[in-house]
């Protein structure tokens, strides 16, 4: 399996919101990517979905986060669920395999994280 998030990047607007909550946590990626929000940023799962489930069970995988680090993964989830329309752009008929054949609509910009 190849990932065709690694291979295009994500959308602008989510890697803006990625970006944003990393500038907030001095740099320190670790409570987003293994704290109540690891399925989305970690994962790459930017199905509403996704976010709505951290939101829902976002205590129960506080872990040792401090408030403001929580805080700040928190605000990127509602953010996520701000943007308007289908969010996660990957084709729903990707073999896992082959992501160059498989490339993004052309109004969108991918940035690589």
């Amino acid at each position: 399996m190849i990932c065709w998030h690694c291979h295009w990047g994500w959308p602008e607007n989510i890697a803006n919101i990625y970006l944003k909550a990393l500038s907030m946590l001095s740099k320190d990626d670790h409570p987003l990517l293994y704290g109540p929000a690891h399925i989305v940023w970690s994962d790459e799962n930017f199905y509403r979905e996704n976010i709505q489930w951290c939101l829902d069970n976002f205590n129960e995988y506080r872990a040792d986060y401090n408030d403001k680090e929580l805080e700040v993964v928190k605000w990127s989830l509602l953010e996520l669920l701000k943007i308007p329309g289908n969010i996660d752009i990957e084709p729903e008929d990707y073999d896992g395999m082959h992501p160059e054949l498989y490339p993004p609509p052309n109004d969108i910009k991918m940035i690589k994280i």
